[in-house]
């Protein structure tokens, strides 16, 4: 844990950020490497500007020796009031534009990092739905919610990096103006405070890694639990296990308020070490000084050039302490981000593919796990036009059949063909964009009728109304409010039939060659699921039909029947 908590460390953070950034955020990052080494120079000429005034203003006499006279003689002063005047303006005049360029540096320094939370969420989300679609079957909402939260942790630990930089470069600059002025009292301070410092890191970081890592495990928790509570309210409620769930949730809380207890202690807690030993070894020299001399007055001006250092740079070392300590603590976040960059993403194009004629599966196998093949040589032809009728066991094959059908996943082996052409990623965009899919599970979002039915696609009212009206439920909603009646968050506020109807609507939208119905109506009671079958047979008279079922009522007016069973087709 100690090489972890090293140079090492910190080298693996550099790497994994580098990794995560874009090509134009890498030039930015580059531009913001100069602009720091500027702010360091104006923070290091800031304290160094502070003595010499003082040193003039308290004995004047200084102006006619050394430097002072130079540019005294140079830009051709009468008075020393004039000069010390001058040189006071001078200075607030810097420490004004000091003021304006800390600002737009802070300013730049956090639109990079925020920045980069935009680019990472925006790079995960893509991923996601880029995924091969037997990847995307095992992942959950709750760990995406996740990852997009981890990635306002990483831009965090991003700002942090940036800024321990930009404090490193002040401290060093100012060290070296220490040990210009003395070198053995600058050392005897810089052993006393690095073995501080090295205590601090070895105590404090290691903590808050930890509790870093135990923050991502119950954040994921928090969500795991609401996705639960909201996904089966119904089924927690009749099992009467509300406590329970209010217990799970409770306890990630407790961890997460735990966590950021210690970690914004422990962030403090450097400040106070370091300033009380920093400004205790001052009065210390002072006092042995005296002891020793009987007089401190021959080493003041030294030790108020020190003051002023150190009340410059122990804040800047404080400040770095703490960030390295968040860094520490958003490190697990950076990890599992990281991880995602290197999830496979499906590359598919959108080469166009016509349906005309006839699909044709030929020998088509599948499998989800090694010597379990869930397909096994399927053959079987549909007719541009045809109906057909797919049942069988749960388990047997079905929806895999149909998900390779729709283009979700590739055959291992065999073709699927559309007028002879294969279907693979160059031409499967094109080919998804001719189904029209109806799924047992209707999934509505919180919105108005017309969004629901749209579902991203190009708007058009008179569109949304008519496949309404052939989804038989226009009747039902220009009794409310039309198009722009609310469904509720699930399709609450609709009875179940009228969820299938809207599903109808939605697969119809788009006008699409192929209806998929991937047991859409099993949910349903024999009457109305007879009425919605009526109507879907109806409007897709001129289109093709694939429907899977269980009921074999279903498939009656289908003109060609299968069973699939053990990932093999039989016709009926």
């Amino acid at each position: 844990m100690a090489n972890k908590l090293g140079f090492g460390f910190f080298v693996s953070i550099a790497s994994k950020i580098r990794t995560l950034l874009s090509r134009k955020q890498k030039f930015y990052l580059l531009i913001l490497f100069f602009l720091t080494l500027l702010l360091s120079g104006i923070e290091t000429l800031g304290v160094s500007v502070i003595m010499p005034f003082i040193s003039i203003a308290s004995n004047p006499a200084l102006i006619d020796t050394g430097t002072y006279l130079k540019f005294f003689t140079l830009f051709g002063f009468t008075s020393r009031k004039r000069f010390i005047f001058a040189f006071g303006v001078l200075i607030v005049l810097f420490y004004i534009l000091r003021a304006v360029y800390n600002i737009v540096y802070t300013y730049v320094l956090n639109r990079f990092a925020f920045g980069t939370y935009r680019h990472m969420a925006h790079t995960i989300y893509g991923k996601y739905l880029n995924l091969p679609f037997t990847l995307y079957l095992k992942k959950n909402s709750a760990e995406l919610t996740q990852l997009v939260q981890q990635c306002l942790a990483v831009s965090n630990l991003i700002l942090f990096s940036l800024q321990v930089c930009s404090d490193l470069i002040v401290v060093v600059m100012l060290y070296v103006f220490m040990l210009a002025i003395n070198w053995y009292m600058t050392l005897g301070l810089t052993i006393i405070l690095a073995v501080l410092v090295s205590v601090i890191l070895k105590t404090v970081i290691k903590q808050n890694k930890s509790q870093g890592a135990n923050v991502n495990v119950a954040n994921m928790g928090i969500f795991k639990v609401l996705n639960e509570t909201f996904g089966s309210f119904k089924i927690m409620r009749l099992k009467g296990i509300e406590k329970y769930n209010e217990n799970r949730f409770s306890e990630s809380t407790q961890t997460i308020s735990k966590a950021m207890t210690s970690l914004q202690t422990l962030t403090m807690m450097p400040r106070c070490i370091l300033e009380s030993a920093g400004f205790s070894l001052l009065v210390l020299c002072i006092l042995f000084v005296l002891l020793k001399l009987g007089s401190a007055e021959s080493i003041v001006p030294i030790i108020s050039m020190y003051a002023l250092s150190l009340f410059r740079i122990l804040p800047s070392i404080n400040k770095m302490l703490a960030n390295i300590n968040q860094i520490s603590f958003y490190s697990t976040s950076l990890d599992a981000i990281y991880k995602e960059y290197d999830q496979p993403i499906e590359v598919a194009n959108s080469d166009e593919i016509k349906f005309e004629k006839a699909l044709k599966l030929e020998n088509i196998t599948f499998k989800y796990e090694e010597n379990r093949p869930v397909l096994n040589g399927i053959s079987f032809n549909v007719e541009k036009g045809d109906k057909i009728g797919i049942t069988g066991p749960s388990g047997g094959g079905k929806s895999t059949l149909i998900d390779i059908i729709i283009g979700m996943q590739m055959p291992e082996t065999g073709s699927l063909l559309a007028d002879d052409i294969p279907i693979t990623l160059k031409n499967v965009r094109s080919w998804r964009k001719k189904i029209g899919y109806i799924p047992q599970n209707i999934y509505l979002f919180d919105s108005n009728i017309a969004e629901n039915v749209v579902f991203g696609s190009v708007y058009n009212e008179d569109r949304i109304i008519k496949v309404l009206k052939m989804a038989n439920i226009w009747d039902f909603l220009s009794e409310k409010s039309g198009i722009k009646t609310m469904v509720g968050e699930g399709g609450v506020q609709l009875s179940g039939g009228q969820k299938q109807r809207i599903a109808i609507a939605r697969a119809l939208y788009d006008d699409p060659d192929i209806l998929v119905l991937d047991e859409a109506t099993s949910a349903l009671d024999n009457a109305t699921e007879a009425k919605i079958m009526d109507e879907i047979y109806d409007v897709g008279r001129d289109k093709t039909l694939i429907i899977i079922a269980h009921r074999l009522s279903t498939l009656e007016r289908c003109n060609k029947r299968f069973i699939v069973e053990h990932g093999i087709i039989y016709q009926k």
